[in-house]
């Protein structure tokens, strides 16, 4: 998952790791070969009883660090979540962005009111979106970040929500219930193009060199629609899977990955990271996180029983 483009980056042209509590192991590290003598700087606690229910402010304060790899056997199933509804995400209003941070592909909307999550894990708490980024590797074997039942996927898409009782972004981003991430796989295969892909396909073409922006259709977020509005969903508290990696995320993740062709997935592989353009954004996952020996990582498979808003 991507912080916000205003506050810390995915990747600086030099990252290194530290003995401090933010420092995680696994991260990776990306040297820029522009100017070197100038680089950038860059659980849950359960109510064990007939109704299974979630005490979530008690759930929140269990953090864990992400991404994890999830199991449907050790999830607990959970039928009591309101169902989780997205308001405006593939509304045809106002205008869309599609930008080349150096780091990964982002999406932002232009309205007078963002999208927004409401129900599920978030319960009434309304949070807004914020962006939509994107994860790859080097392969279409290796390119998200969350495991399924000890499955990769070719991509991985975050969609970037925060909670609208804080000002913004920034406020939320260190609180416990401060996030909501919504997590889309998407598999590479030899098949045709996904037609609601396109758009973004044809737009990422548009953004190669880093800093590069184009405007895109309002409802370029069609493609998730389906897989959004299914009846199950994993849900853990964990963090950011990027520096400075608070733990102020709810996941929320959809486990059947939306199709995609190779050559689709292989036109986010063209993205420059560096001004020189020496250098292509080619792997921008963290890897598999751990939880401490002594902590259980509790993951909810919750089932919604109506479909979101259209």
């Amino acid at each position: 998952m991507l912080f916000s483009s205003n506050t810390v980056e995915l990747l600086s042209c030099t990252m290194t790791g530290s003995n401090d509590t933010s420092s995680v192991t696994g991260t990776s590290k990306s040297k820029c070969v522009c100017d070197p003598e100038n680089e950038e700087p860059t659980g849950s606690q359960l109510l064990e009883d007939h109704e299974a229910r979630v005490l979530v402010d008690e759930w929140r304060l269990h953090k864990f660090q992400s991404p994890i790899e999830l199991s449907h056997d050790n999830a607990i199933d959970h039928d009591h979540f309101d169902p989780l509804v997205f308001h405006g995400h593939w509304d045809k209003i106002g205008e869309a962005t599609f930008e080349n941070t150096g780091k990964t592909a982002v999406i932002r909307f232009q309205r007078n009111e963002a999208p927004y999550l409401i129900g599920g894990p978030l319960h009434e708490d309304i949070y807004l979106f914020e962006q939509l980024h994107f994860h790859w590797s080097d392969d279409d074997n290796g390119g998200c970040e969350h495991i399924f039942e000890g499955k990769a996927y070719s991509m991985e898409a975050h969609a970037v929500h925060y909670n609208k009782k804080y000002k913004s972004f920034e406020e939320a981003a260190d609180k416990h219930d401060g996030l909501a991430v919504v997590g889309f796989f998407l598999e590479a295969t030899d098949n045709d193009d996904n037609p609601c892909f396109k758009k973004l396909t044809a737009a990422v073409q548009n953004i190669i060199k880093v800093n590069t922006k184009t405007t895109i259709a309002s409802d370029c977020l069609t493609w998730i629609k389906e897989e959004a509005q299914c009846k199950g969903y994993y849900t853990y508290q964990g963090s950011l899977t990027t520096e400075p990696y608070l733990e102020s995320v709810t996941w929320i993740l959809f486990k059947t990955p939306i199709h995609v062709s190779r050559q689709q997935v292989a036109h986010f592989r063209e993205l420059k990271s560096t001004p020189c353009e020496k250098v292509k954004i080619t792997n921008n996952v963290r890897p598999i996180q751990s939880p401490p020996p002594n902590k259980k990582i509790n993951i909810l498979y919750a089932r919604s029983h109506r479909k979101s808003d259209d």
